[in-house]
């Protein structure tokens, strides 16, 4: 990544390289599509790399205080959510990230569906969508990276609209950052124009407990089946026939 500057925000333009599998994961399964697909997706990867402006732009906060539903960062701003003080439990701060694949590909996929071209739309639709999520990938591991060089344990990657954090918590994120120095505004159906954009939240801490690394928390030994952050079926950590 490389950086434009820092005064709210930092903003950093990113170099992608798609795959194909990057795009197929945005597609769906394949079946017997794949290999009639394979010259449309190589031409997809190579149109969009062409369009897309891939950027990110990021923001530190520290954390003021945790309560009941809310975390209050410096600067009065919070975020609320059932479940969000416990997934921040012991951190110290958190960095905001908005990502964009630009809006290019999002105009150049209406032309293709106006032509009467679905195939070409779709196949780029998805190019566009598998570029937003790297950038996004990339940002986040970038700030894992520096906040555990730092000497902080760092937390899951956050996104509003899930069941721990509602889709509101996307205006803190644009009162955070200057998400408008890359492109990006936020509607008032609180979707983000250009469409190929991703925001999150990641918590960072020296005693933070639920981690980007669930086998290393208590997330290991924890039973709630209906955790949101959930990824696998719960596995119990202890011989059961130990307690008997």
């Amino acid at each position: 990544m490389t950086s434009d500057g820092e005064s709210s925000g930092m903003v950093k333009r990113v170099e992608i390289d798609l795959v194909p599998d990057d795009v197929w994961r945005c597609l769906g399964p394949a079946g017997g599509a794949r290999d009639q697909l394979a010259d449309d997706i190589e031409w997809a990867i190579a149109e969009a790399a062409t369009l897309a402006e891939p950027a990110a732009v990021t923001r530190a906060l520290s954390i003021k205080a945790i309560g009941r539903g809310v975390v209050e960062f410096d600067g009065g701003l919070s975020v609320s959510g059932r479940m969000l003080p416990h997934l921040m439990e012991g951190a110290e701060g958190a960095v905001f990230l908005v990502a964009t694949a630009g809006d290019a590909v999002g105009s150049r996929v209406s032309e293709l569906f106006a032509g009467d071209r679905p195939v070409e739309a779709i196949v780029l639709d998805a190019a566009g969508s598998a570029i937003a999520m790297n950038v996004q990938s990339k940002a986040v591991t970038e700030i894992a990276d520096e906040r555990k060089g730092a000497g902080f344990l760092v937390g899951p990657c956050l996104v509003p609209g899930n069941e721990y954090w509602d889709l509101e918590g996307q205006r803190t994120i644009f009162d955070v950052l200057p998400a408008g120095e890359i492109g990006v505004r936020l509607l008032d159906s609180l979707q983000m124009d250009p469409q190929k954009s991703q925001s999150a939240m990641v918590p960072f801490g020296a005693k933070l407990q639920i981690l980007d690394d669930p086998t290393s928390s208590p997330c290991s030994r924890c039973k709630a089946t209906r955790c949101p952050m959930r990824l696998e079926p719960y596995e119990a950590v202890w011989n059961t026939d130990d307690l008997s």
